[in-house]
């Protein structure tokens, strides 16, 4: 089996390098490449080296390559994980200020400058679909590059790649925390996890078929490193009834959310300025030539779990194990309150067929307007993307509940174009007769 990894000079991959190890006693994995573009030369081939030195430690025959080759990368893959980021570090850091500028959220995958991280990775996602069509080995293609639910409604419904599912690791965390709480393990346990990556909700928890909701509400509170740590009241969880992905707080503590960010951006940095000099420091150790195993050090990185994630899926369709995952993928009858083509965030059980949906029935209320409207936002910005109407993205830009005022719109736009031109290519331009 070959494993391509688009984005393989992300500080992520010993991770991941680590969690197909794990799975290879069950999945014979031949070939490992990784991808990336010359501008990562210095990280590819940092991450190259000490992938290699963590695969030789553990005794694995697979194969590591690493090449600039996006062609030669996907040929014959069985597997491609996209955890490519578009326009690097500079690009997140401009998604995150820019919006800041107009008081508004600054977040790479909410908000505008989700908008933005979406426009400036589609036409890449475009040429490793094509790729991936062509010559991979029919691959599943997992995918990470965020935002990671709009890019999965892009793959699927947009490029017709349908072997395509997105991940993130804020679900796993709602699992962990919950088999911990009720002294489970995961196969026993069923959330009633849905809605969108990064707008999702749990409204229900099931122990062997056994309700045990309230217990779960009282006593989980889940949040990530990437986004400010502020607490709902003490009221807050029990009049929602449901516990809501940390990243709902840009939504239900707007104007808090905002002032941390303000005061973030004039002390330490945004996150994503924070997150180079984590990445400065990860490269020191990884570089290290006796070291075989990640450092402690990555967990100031964020994305917890985001390897065995990745890898457990991998295993569940290569070996049809038929475990539940929660996963980005068609709605397909799971939630009642919305179609069936839409890319949500949801349980499903993976065999190597792909995912069976695990009906839930109705959406509690609450969420109901705010998924419409925000799947409503992401194909605005696709079929933008894909018409270069300037018009259509303006449109997806007044939708979003944080999205700008009328009178900044074209402002807004402007300045995200001028920072992305190498990537907002023909928007503006005279139909071609």
């Amino acid at each position: 089996m070959k494993i391509c990894i688009i984005g393989g000079g992300s500080t992520y991959t010993p991770e991941l390098i680590e969690g197909l190890i794990k799975i290879s006693e069950h999945v014979r994995i031949r070939e490992i490449c990784l991808l990336d573009i010359p501008e990562s030369e210095r990280k590819l081939e940092i991450l190259s080296g000490f992938s290699d030195r963590i695969l030789k430690a553990a005794g694995s025959r697979a194969k590591l390559l690493s090449t600039y080759n996006a062609e030669e990368a996907i040929s014959g893959a069985d597997f491609i994980l996209n955890q490519f980021r578009a326009g690097c570090m500079r690009g997140r850091i401009n998604d995150e200020k820019i919006p800041l500028g107009y008081g508004l959220i600054g977040q790479e995958t909410t908000g505008m400058g989700g908008m933005a991280n979406g426009l400036r990775a589609m036409p890449i996602m475009e040429k490793y679909t094509s790729l991936a069509k062509k010559f991979s080995n029919n691959a599943w293609m997992i995918n990470f590059t965020n935002p990671s639910g709009m890019m999965t409604e892009f793959i699927v419904n947009y490029l017709g790649y349908e072997k395509c599912i997105g991940l993130c690791n804020c679900p796993i965390e709602f699992v962990l925390q919950a088999c911990i709480v009720l002294g489970c393990q995961e196969n026993e346990l069923l959330l009633r996890y849905y809605g969108l990556n990064h707008l999702a909700w749990v409204d229900g928890v099931f122990v062997s078929g056994k309700d045990r909701t309230s217990e779960v509400l009282e006593n989980i509170r889940v949040n990530m490193k990437n986004i400010p740590d502020l607490e709902y009241g003490d009221n807050f969880i029990p009049m929602l009834g449901m516990l809501p992905n940390p990243y709902l707080r840009y939504f239900y503590n707007t104007s808090q959310m905002l002032k941390s960010q303000m005061e973030a951006k004039g002390k330490q940095g945004t996150r994503g300025e924070e997150i180079l000099v984590i990445e400065e420091e990860l490269l020191g150790l990884y570089s290290e030539p006796e070291r075989t195993r990640p450092p402690e050090e990555l967990s100031k990185r964020g994305g917890f779990m985001y390897s065995t994630v990745a890898t457990e899926l991998i295993k569940s369709i290569a070996t049809n194990d038929g475990r539940t995952h929660i996963i980005n993928t068609r709605n397909s009858g799971t939630i009642d309150d919305f179609p069936d083509d839409y890319i949500m965030e949801i349980p499903a059980k993976l065999t190597s067929y792909g995912p069976v949906a695990i009906p839930l029935g109705k959406a509690a209320k609450p969420t109901v307007g705010l998924i419409s409207t925000i799947k409503n936002y992401e194909r605005l910005t696709i079929e933008g993307h894909l018409a270069k109407d300037e018009n259509l993205v303006k449109q997806a830009m007044l939708v979003h509940p944080l999205g700008p005022e009328e009178k900044d719109i074209d402002q807004l736009w402007n300045d995200l174009k001028a920072a992305n031109k190498d990537y907002f290519t023909d928007f503006g331009q005279p139909p071609s007769v």
